[in-house]
């Protein structure tokens, strides 16, 4: 059984250069809403406004020792076409490998960092109305119990920034996480 959460996220960040010294303003969710896979519809009416919008879905159970598989979509909502997107996916505890992939033969490509309990991802900007579809992978550890915590979150950041752990770093505490709860079972 899958489920999902729907997100609306809003950017503070300008195009001004006063703007791009200082550390980007994170999306910052609005409303969620979480809905049954056998549905798979989740409302978005009262999040409209938002210029990004993060939908996530993910398995209510897995087993310790598989590979769990988060499928997210990032839309633009703004009426122009957005800047760079930053997009970070990050487990706390009883996951060994952590990795960002995008669907094959797509035109767009990942920047995205290696990293043992995160992943941290560059993405070009989206035109208006247009969306970006990723998923995230998860190899939870063969001795894991209980809960398996996944925290996704991102931003919009001025175009100049090349780098993800960079903006990891300047406005990591600003960002407002999108947080999913999977039990592990045996």
């Amino acid at each position: 059984m899958l489920f999902a959460v729907t997100v609306g996220a809003t950017s503070l960040v300008s195009a001004s250069p006063a703007a791009a010294a200082t550390p980007p303003a994170a999306l910052a969710p609005t409303s969620a809403q979480a809905a049954s896979a056998a549905s798979a519809a989740s409302s978005a009416s009262s999040a409209a406004a938002a210029p990004g919008w993060i939908s996530v879905r993910y398995p209510i159970r897995a087993r310790a020792g598989r590979v769990v598989t988060y499928k997210i979509t990032l839309t633009n909502r703004q009426s122009r076409t957005s800047q760079k997107i930053f997009f970070a996916a990050k487990f706390p505890k009883n996951v060994y490998k952590v990795r960002i992939y995008v669907p094959k033969g797509s035109r767009y490509r990942e920047g995205c960092t290696r990293e043992r309990t995160r992943s941290l991802c560059l993405f070009p900007g989206l035109k208006k109305g247009k969306s970006y579809t990723l998923w995230a992978k998860a190899w939870v550890n063969g001795s894991a119990r209980g809960t398996l915590y996944g925290y996704f979150g991102g931003s919009f950041i001025p175009n100049h920034v090349k780098d993800p752990r960079y903006v990891m770093r300047k406005a990591g505490d600003e960002i407002r996480w999108i947080k999913t709860r999977t039990r592990l079972v045996r």
